[in-house]
This record gives structure tokens, sequence and C-alpha cells, in this order.
């Protein structure tokens, strides 16, 4: 299975074993950690480890999982994007975390339409996709903004956590960035 979906400035492919030391190293900045794990601090390196290989299992589970974001004229790896439901997720979800060097630059809209256009195309009977975003995280509520994502009233509870539930209804969405 070969998937490279390529932007104007990004590639984005399956995470690969290669990727693990750039996932770990920005999962332990405390400023991407703060709104990606239940403490809001970044977990131990060993498991960022477990979480990373969780992450290669998820594609061989479901056949589909985050990219790595790369950028298209260096390959420099930039962070993670895609599509992914772990047991017991609200619904299948577009997430996307981008290593602090590189935020501002729009790389995660720019990665999360590319990803969700794959997303229906692979899922043609996908009626919505969503996004599980804390409420205090202004800047992915911002990027979830800007790929044709609502706030839909739904609260998903992650480990003691309330986290809105974004969401773009298929159609809508394709009418717009299809």
């Amino acid at each position: 299975m070969t998937i490279r979906i390529e932007t104007e400035r990004l590639i984005l492919r399956p995470l690969e074993p290669c990727d693990a030391d750039a996932h770990i190293e920005m999962m332990g900045d405390g400023d991407v950690a703060s709104f990606l794990t239940a403490d809001k601090t970044p977990a131990s390196r060993e498991d960022r480890w477990r979480q990373f290989a969780s992450y290669l299992g998820h594609w061989q589970m479901r056949d589909f999982g985050w990219f790595s974001v790369l950028d298209k004229d260096s390959g420099e790896w930039l962070g993670r994007v895609g599509p992914w439901m772990p047991e017991g997720w609200p619904g299948l979800e577009c997430g996307w975390s981008i290593s602090r060097e590189h935020w501002g630059k729009g790389y995660a809209p720019e990665a999360a339409i590319a990803s969700i256009k794959w997303t229906f195309e692979k899922f043609p009977e996908l009626s919505r996709i969503i996004s599980v975003i804390d409420p205090k995280n202004h800047n992915s509520q911002a990027v979830a903004h800007k790929i044709g994502e609502e706030n839909s009233g739904e609260v998903c509870d992650y480990w003691g956590l309330k986290l809105d539930i974004w969401a773009a209804e298929r159609n809508a969405w394709l009418e717009q960035f299809g």
C-alpha cells in the first residue's frame, strides 16, 4: 500500500517507524502536549513510544490512520494529521498536531483539508467527519473553522476531560473543498 498525498507545500504519507523520534520529540514539548494529553503534560518517553506504536498499529487494524506531514521541498517532518478512530471514539476524526516550531504557517489546515478529502474518497458512505478539540484550544478551533468544521454542541469525555466535537457534514464539505 503506497499512499502519498501532495498539496502545494506538503507531502502526506502514512506514519512509518522512521518517524518515531520526531513524533516522540514533538509530543515531549509541553506546549504541544498541553491539549493532547489527559493531564496536559508530556508523557514519559516510554509512553510516547507506546503511543506512536499504537498509531502504527491503527493502520494495520483499520486500514487508515495518521499521516506524517512532510515539507515538500526539504522532506522535514512537520507533524501528523489524519483520520483515526480508536475503540470507543465518537466518530471518525481528522486530528492534527504540528511541531511547535512550525505553528502559524498554515500547515495544519492545508494538511487537514487534504486528509479529509482522502478520507471522504476512501469512505464514500461516511456522512460526516469530526475533530475532538479542547474548549481552551483556540488555535485548533481556528483550524477547525478554516477546514469547514463547526462546533456541533456535542461533548466527548476523554479521560475525564470534556472535549468539544467539531464536525463537517460530507456534502457541505465537498461543496466547499471538494
